[in-house]
């Protein structure tokens, strides 16, 4: 049998890989715009059910419960039925907003989330702490049709409850019943491996029946997925197992065989999937070691690189945002810049210059939260519990309130409130050599949070920055502005919870 190398998954190719970001843009209105057929898009977080449906089920249900916990709450407080929907529409209308709202900016619809766990509950308790807090507010701001402060306390408690039972009995039911799609795998390689070790887990919406791959030596390896033929079998062997789906896991040298085949079987019914879309779809991040030229070129997506007059919306909307914060921080940050100068020596700002759009250099201002000779031997990544921090700056970092400054950063133009985090110079350097496709986040302007920022920890290695920038890139080719709207909400989570702090 003929060996055919086109089955075996290989790094990408040369080309845009190398290519830097302002080629990238210039060349995004004319061949983006070529596209192919489009997917379910990403989803929050880690695995995804495949289907929004999942998060229809659990929005409902979480408002039913928010509406049953007024009625027990009107109960335990009057101890006769009281109809809250009706006694106070106002403060029911808002609260139906309200906690939803709040369970979102704590990624507590993310289908990712093993939601029989303590964390959900420690998440649901910060959740609905503040939902109760935004409410109190409100409700004093706008004092017509409030609840009396017993009757909204006893419903925070009920709401707790009765979303950490809802959530509870929905990983228990739907998370562990979720219809599975039999699928086969084409290729046996790195990335057919890859997205199979993605797909094993119990989330996953497909159910592996094995790969096809045209090196006799895989045959019959039962290591994980068994190789159960050829990919000119995929009709032959899809039929006989069942399966319906057919994932094609061979980024480059695919051979005219191999092509005719998967579109013969397409024809015959079998839904072709391409490796990245699924990897994007499930996570919400875009594998730069299994895609090719080709994959970027024509994949769907890329928009607003196009769009000018997004942009010019964006940047009118980061321009008056920053310009407002700057006003009502500036107490704030003069009571930082004291506490800063008199813990240590020396100036109050970090300066460091970092890479911004179309690779770029500008000036990044920080609050100082290391000693002054913190990088005498030259740029270091930061670490876990960095002995360099000092006892402020270690609650800045926390609080994430060292970023302050860049406010002026995104009035000036350098950066934007949501993008691609700016790396420095030294790093970009050495992380274009070793990771594909790392100058396609300079195409856009960096951000003080992004889609990486809410969904990976801090970086801290070559690992890592690869990870993130696998969330960047996602973030490039489906950016908007209603994503950039859930960032920021994920942001103020990310924030109160002290996540990636270091």
């Amino acid at each position: 049998m003929k060996n055919n190398s086109g089955l075996r998954c290989s790094g990408p190719a040369n080309g845009l890989a190398s290519w830097n970001s302002r080629d990238f843009a210039n060349e995004a209105s004319s061949v983006i715009a070529i596209s192919r057929s489009r997917g379910n898009a990403g989803q929050l977080g880690g695995l995804s059910l495949g289907t929004p449906a999942y998060r229809w089920v659990l929005l409902i249900g979480d408002l039913l419960l928010i509406v049953l916990a007024g009625f027990m709450s009107g109960m335990a407080r009057f101890g006769s039925p009281v109809n809250t929907l009706e006694r106070y529409k106002i403060a029911s209308t808002i609260t139906l907003v309200l906690y939803p709202s709040v369970f979102y900016i704590f990624d507590l619809y993310n289908m990712g989330r093993f939601f029989r766990s303590w964390e959900t509950a420690y998440r649901s308790a910060f959740a609905v702490a503040l939902g109760g807090l935004c409410a109190i507010l409100m409700f004093y701001a706008v004092p017509y049709g409030q609840y009396g402060r017993g009757i909204m306390a006893i419903q925070m408690v009920f709401i707790w409850a009765l979303f950490n039972f809802w959530r509870w009995a929905f990983g228990f039911f739907f998370q562990k019943a979720i219809p599975k799609i039999p699928t086969i795998i084409l290729g046996a390689g790195y990335c057919g491996k890859t997205i199979y070790e993605l797909l094993k887990s119990p989330l996953s919406p497909y159910e592996i029946k094995g790969f096809l791959d045209d090196d006799p030596e895989k045959f019959g390896q039962e290591k994980s997925a068994a190789v159960m033929g050829t990919c000119n079998q995929l009709r032959e062997i899809a039929r006989k197992v069942g399966a319906n789906t057919a994932i094609l896991a061979i980024p480059n040298n695919r051979s005219k065989t191999l092509i005719r085949n998967v579109l013969d079987a397409r024809l015959q019914g079998i839904h072709i999937r391409d490796m990245a879309d699924v990897y994007e779809q499930l996570t919400g991040r875009i594998p730069v070691r299994y895609i090719g030229d080709q994959w970027l070129l024509f994949a769907e997506g890329f928009y607003l690189l196009r769009k000018e007059y997004i942009q010019r919306l964006k940047r009118l909307m980061d321009f008056a945002v920053s310009g407002l914060l700057l006003f009502l921080t500036a107490p704030a940050m003069a009571l930082i810049a004291i506490a800063v100068r008199m813990e240590s020596p020396g100036p109050v700002f970090y300066r460091q210059v970092r890479v911004g759009k179309s690779e770029k250099p500008f000036t990044i201002y920080k609050f100082r939260s290391m000693r002054l000779d913190s990088e005498t031997g030259g740029a270091q990544w930061a670490a876990e519990r960095d002995p360099r921090v000092t006892r402020i700056g270690r609650v800045l970092r926390i609080t994430h309130l060292d970023e302050l400054p860049q406010m002026w950063n995104i009035f000036n133009g350098d950066m934007s409130i949501v993008g691609p985090r700016p790396e420095r110079p030294e790093f970009v350097k050495l992380l274009e050599e070793q990771i594909p496709y790392y100058a396609v986040r300079h195409s856009v302007r960096p951000g003080v949070t992004g889609w990486a920022q809410v969904n990976y920890r801090y970086g801290s290695s070559v690992e890592d920055s690869e990870r993130k920038l696998e969330h960047d890139l996602y973030y490039v080719k489906n950016m908007s502005l209603l994503l950039d709207f859930k960032i920021l909400l994920r942001t103020i989570g990310v924030v109160l919870l002290g996540d990636g702090a270091r």
